[in-house]
């Protein structure tokens, strides 16, 4: 008998946030050459080249990127090109971009799959910096990520690709505000 989504461990057929959840956890602890110069393993920094990232320049938002676009070459590879266009450099302008886009829903709930969306803030104003991640587990009042250009250990610098579990804070006046989630379609 072949094996089928019967088999599979959700008892259910897989969706891509599924599939977004699994690829983003396969690349738990890849890290960076220090100053965002690069990375240690050369297979992972040819694919984050792929997406656009360029030495120098924070990697969250491209990390995103390219988990998602693998997990659609599975589910729907024709929407790849869009996806290029909807992702930018900066975790801000993912989320201007998506929220243009009337196929994707941007809204404060967080799902497994979705891209979390975080903008800085300095005294109540908000400036173009921001974060980006990946959701795998989600609560009413806390979710967990995984988001590159992080580290374990939850300090400033961002050295690696590593798990956070984060509060739901939108009302940051000085950091890291939640602006919100991107939900993967089909």
């Amino acid at each position: 008998m072949k094996e089928g989504w019967t088999d599979h461990p959700l008892g259910r057929p897989p969706t891509v946030g599924d599939k977004i959840v699994e690829v983003a956890n396969g690349y738990l602890g890849q890290k960076e050459v220090s100053g965002n110069m690069g990375f240690e393993d050369q297979v992972f920094g040819e694919r984050m080249k792929a997406v656009g990232w360029e030495k120098t320049q924070a990697w969250c938002a491209y990390f995103a990127e390219l988990v998602w676009k693998d997990a659609y070459r599975e589910f729907k590879p024709e929407l790849l090109k869009d996806l290029d266009k909807l992702f930018s450099a900066t975790a801000v302008g993912c989320w201007a971009n998506f929220n243009k886009d009337k196929r994707f829903k941007c809204d404060r709930i967080p799902q497994p799959g979705d891209v979390v969306i975080w903008q800085s803030y300095d005294n109540g104003k908000p400036d173009w910096r921001g974060h980006a991640g990946i959701v795998t587990v989600s609560h009413s009042d806390w979710f967990v990520s995984i988001e590159g250009n992080t580290n374990s250990t939850m300090e400033r610098e961002g050295i690696e690709v590593a798990k956070q579990k984060r509060r739901m804070l939108f009302n940051v006046k000085d950091g890291l505000r939640l602006k919100g989630f991107i939900h993967p379609v089909i």
